[in-house]
């Protein structure tokens, strides 16, 4: 039987996919399991799917209290950050999208130019002005690097988004006596929902992983976001307790996972119509 050229490219096409699948679903699948393993079944090759199951990791005295400080923290800079990012970037966005000064066409250039650069370069510099000003092992000097990471990409999402609102309701707005505020807050945040929304999400993703800036800012245990907490269990005098290390991985995950779902129709929607908007 002779297989025609576009049922071997559709056949070709659905081994790539499952391929591409397994390799992505099967670490999730190995950490969600090993999450309920014994430390002696983790590593057995033979062994993944749990022979046994247990909850013991997500109980003390396997599961100490600090995670749930560790967790908490990351919400707590997370959460600031993604408000201050959103405040910061519907006004700019606006009032780039909106100038006809060519300084505001170059500006947005910069936006993303700045974003180029690997938050690695910076870092000594980060840290040098967050240890003059006294911010160094502290919320607000985290909070500080990360909006200043996450808010030039967020400005420029919302400056191409602004072309998809007609100029011609802000104008009737102000014809109508409302102020610039009243716009901002009646007219532009109501109708850039779906562009807020993917702002929200990109800067609590960022937020909520990033290793770096938290590793060399935060000293104090008890300040400590949930990537760098789960550094501290890594071996040193004892034996890495590996059970509890994914009971804790799985837990923190679950929080984004959920948001993201939630919100994810708007995520795409806010990435399309701004990108086509600015094209």
């Amino acid at each position: 039987m002779k297989i025609k050229p576009e049922d071997a490219a559709r056949l070709l096409a659905y081994i790539c996919v499952i391929s591409i699948g397994t390799t992505w679903l099967f670490p999730i699948f190995w950490a969600f399991s090993s999450a309920f393993k014994y430390d002696i079944d983790i590593f057995n090759p033979a062994m993944v799917i749990p022979p046994r199951w247990t909850l013991d990791n997500f109980k003390e005295p396997y599961f100490k209290p600090i995670f749930l400080t560790w967790i908490g923290n990351s919400f707590i800079v997370s959460g600031i950050t993604t408000v201050i990012v959103i405040l910061i970037s519907v006004p700019a966005g606006h009032i780039l999208a909106r100038a006809r000064s060519k300084f505001y066409h170059i500006l947005s250039r910069i936006l993303i130019f700045a974003y180029l650069f690997p938050s690695t370069f910076l870092v000594v510099g980060f840290i040098r002005l967050l240890g003059a000003f006294g911010m160094l092992n502290s919320y607000l000097g985290v909070v500080l690097a990360y909006v200043a990471f996450n808010a030039p990409y967020v400005i420029y999402l919302v400056y191409s988004y602004m072309f998809a609102i007609p100029e011609e309701l802000e104008e009737a707005l102000l014809v109508d006596g409302y102020t610039k505020f009243h716009v901002l807050t009646k007219l532009i945040f109501p109708l850039s929902f779906p562009v807020i929304v993917t702002g929200v999400l990109w800067t609590f993703m960022q937020s909520w992983n990033e290793v770096l800036y938290a590793l060399v800012i935060l000293s104090s245990p008890n300040l400590m976001t949930a990537p760098i907490g789960m550094a501290t269990l890594q071996p040193g005098e004892s034996i890495t307790p590996w059970g509890t290390l994914w009971a804790f991985s799985l837990i923190y995950s679950i929080p984004p996972l959920i948001v993201f779902y939630a919100l994810q129709q708007y995520y795409i929607t806010g990435i399309m119509r701004g990108a086509v908007k600015a094209a």
